[in-house]
């Protein structure tokens, strides 16, 4: 049989049983709970027959209480917590124990009522404190205050990296603008100056450069060396794998953003422009963006209805969900919803018909990488209020561009490696909101281009490349067209 002191030197064994802290701490919260309520109603005459009971509540209190403390100490010592908070969460969890253990003999020893008054409402201030801090522990000293905040129109302190669309993304900073929306979203919720899993922390460069208690997590110039990308890769079952199962994890497209930027050597002052792009990360780049890319990049229409509608019903919103369809408002207040299916190669044309519910609520919509076909575009198409659709590496074609032609509020369409061709471009001459398209890696041509930017003069065609020329065309109106560099155009630049 293996010694308890060698269990106890063992920290995965400890860090095991520190694990139940968060399923034991319930028992005492509830048990004196109605302890205190007993204590309360047995000095009405009616209710004296709970004495009786209020003794066995704090005796039973009291045990829960100490198993949650050793749990609890247990858990504290695999890290990454506070040490202020956790000192003093800590200390007033034993001294919950210490009053219900008091209450309890006060109660079997029939000690005078003030005494009983006086440790009974000690002791449910301490509970209350004790259980506040354990919150901010686990969630963050603001996982109270933040939705109050939200609600009074305040700004809550989780929203400061809130991902916004970047209106330059070639003049954007790379760490500021591209990587650290994404390590807010998915990271700052454990790394963060309060709560430090592994020891790390990522709400700042200095904290990123440092890494944890493994060492570093970048390795500047090697993407498949830096912990940072090895752990948002690992399976999700995986022990190490960031975000832990079961938090929002991170889309293909940022794991690639973060990759990439490790790749350019993990630059915290460059702007995107001074880095080098692959054909992979400039749609993902573009993608980032409310506008097209190029100097002459026109300012974007709204792209949510200024009127609100009524709120999506509950079970159509569940029945997305049930697709792993994520779903969620645009921005807080707004009953407009984006959904987001890239990377669901799951979802096909069968299953489109679930986002017809939300007709009116949906404004933003991304399907890329899904088995998505020109029949499922039929059903696209009566989502009216659509402005942003993303459709890139599907299979759409010519033939499914033509069931789009009645979403007369679309402004931003990515049709990024698909089979379109100048023929689809004709379809799109009527949506005269239209501003943004993508269509690198299509079987657009430079005609078909310049076809669309004559019916539509205010869009950005982006193709891939950034030569821009001025073509004279009828009655010698000149239209800036983006066009693509053929490998001979590039041998001759050299």
């Amino acid at each position: 049989m293996i010694p308890l002191s060698i269990l106890l030197e063992t920290n995965h064994i400890v860090e095991f049983f520190g694990r139940f802290h968060p399923l034991v701490v319930h028992l005492p919260i509830g048990i004196l709970l109605l302890a205190f309520l007993f204590e309360w109603l047995s000095r009405k005459p009616q209710y004296a027959f709970l004495q009786e009971a209020t003794e066995l509540a704090f005796f039973w209190g009291m045990i829960t209480s100490i198993v949650s403390c050793i749990a609890g100490y247990m858990l504290s010592l695999s890290g990454g917590y506070d040490e202020t908070t956790l000192w003093q969460h800590k200390w007033l969890g034993i001294g919950v124990a210490v009053i219900a253990g008091l209450l309890w003999l006060f109660k079997k020893f029939s000690l005078p009522a003030i005494f009983q008054q006086v440790t009974t409402g000690l002791g449910a201030i301490m509970l209350a404190v004790t259980g506040h801090l354990g919150g901010s522990l686990t969630h963050g000293d603001d996982y109270l205050t933040q939705p109050l905040a939200a609600a009074f129109g305040g700004e809550a302190a989780s929203s400061k990296f809130e991902r916004k669309p970047i209106a330059n993304v070639e003049e954007a900073l790379v760490y500021q603008d591209v990587v650290q929306p994404i390590l807010a979203e998915k990271c700052y919720q454990c790394h963060n100056n309060k709560k430090q899993k592994g020891d790390l922390r990522l709400d700042s460069p200095e904290a990123v450069q440092k890494g944890g208690e493994n060492g570093a997590i970048i390795t500047a110039g090697n993407a498949e060396k830096s912990k940072l990308y090895e752990y948002l890769t690992l399976p999700e079952g995986n022990d190490n794998h960031m975000p832990p199962k079961g938090k929002p994890q991170p889309t293909e497209n940022d794991i690639a953003l973060i990759e990439w930027w490790i790749q350019q050597g993990a630059p915290f002052d460059k702007k995107v422009a001074a880095l080098q792009k692959t054909d992979k990360i400039k749609p993902i780049l573009a993608s980032l963006s409310s506008v097209g890319a190029g100097e002459n990049s026109i300012p974007s229409m709204p792209d949510v209805p200024a009127d609100n509608v009524a709120a999506a019903e509950p079970a159509a919103m569940e029945a997305l969900r049930k697709l792993n369809v994520l779903v969620m408002p645009v921005s807080t207040g707004s009953n407009y919803l984006m959904a987001n299916l890239v990377n669901q190669p799951t979802f096909n044309d069968q299953q489109v018909g679930a986002l017809a519910p939300l007709a009116n609520q949906l404004v933003w919509l991304r399907l890329g990488s899904t088995q998505l076909t020109d029949a499922g575009l039929k059903e696209i198409g009566k989502l009216q209020n659509l402005t942003r659709l993303s459709l890139e590496h599907t299979a759409v074609s010519d033939a499914g561009l033509e069931h789009l032609k009645g979403l007369k509020n679309l402004q931003y369409l990515n049709l990024f490696d698909t089979k379109v061709s100048d023929k689809g471009m004709q379809a799109l001459t009527g949506l005269k909101n239209l501003h943004t398209v993508y269509v690198y890696q299509t079987q657009v041509t430079a005609q078909g281009v310049m076809a669309l930017q004559k019916s539509l003069p205010q869009a950005q065609i982006d193709t891939g490349g950034y030569q821009k020329q001025l073509l004279a065309i009828a009655d010698t109106i000149k239209v800036p067209v983006v066009e693509k560099k053929t490998e001979e155009k590039k041998k001759k630049g050299k």
